[in-house]
């Protein structure tokens, strides 16, 4: 398998603690939104040590802020007690599909960044989620980035397949420092 037919993972979350005798392991998911993850039939657990193993679910569900696996293969705590500090990953395949206006942020990284009146402005470099998401975007040489705030009133265009985003190109926005 060639590296452009590699799947694409994405981080369920890590590993916490667990929950009672029957193996069932808290994860503290990577989303904020892990109704996404909870049809996901399979996992890839990477542990500290850096060894993956792939592992049939049994079971996944919410429970207060954390998700609690349960794997085909693993009968009891002890048999999963290894995997605490464990990332967690699972095939984007699997996923529940998105609700319009969102996306993956593996897939924003890298857009170009225009305003609205199309001049360009750099590229997005990271996304970072807080009380609410912001873009970060480095200028074309960059050197120096921006954030802004990831809205609708000021970001109206997000063109995944157009690779581009646009931005409202309001005063004082774009302040790259």
């Amino acid at each position: 398998m060639t590296d452009t037919e590699k799947p694409i993972l994405f981080p369920v979350g890590k590993v916490v603690g667990f929950h009672g005798l029957r193996g069932e392991i808290k994860i503290r998911p990577s989303t904020n939104n892990p109704d996404l993850l909870l049809d996901v039939t399979s996992v890839e657990i990477v542990g500290t040590d850096g060894k993956r193993e792939v592992a049939a679910v049994k079971d996944l569900r919410i429970d207060r802020r954390l998700l609690l696996l349960s794997l085909d293969e693993y009968k009891d705590r002890t048999a999963v007690e290894r995997f605490i500090d464990a990332d967690v990953f699972a095939r984007r395949d699997q996923l529940r599909g998105l609700e319009e206006s969102e996306w993956w942020i593996s897939d924003l990284v890298g857009l170009a960044v225009y305003t609205t009146e199309g001049r360009f402005i750099g590229t997005i470099c990271s996304i970072i989620d807080g009380a609410n998401q912001l873009l970060e975007i480095a200028e074309p040489d960059g050197k120096r980035t921006a954030l802004v705030p990831f809205v609708k009133d000021l970001v109206p265009l997000v063109d995944i397949p157009g690779g581009r985003v646009e931005i409202c190109d309001i005063p004082g926005l774009i302040d790259f420092s």
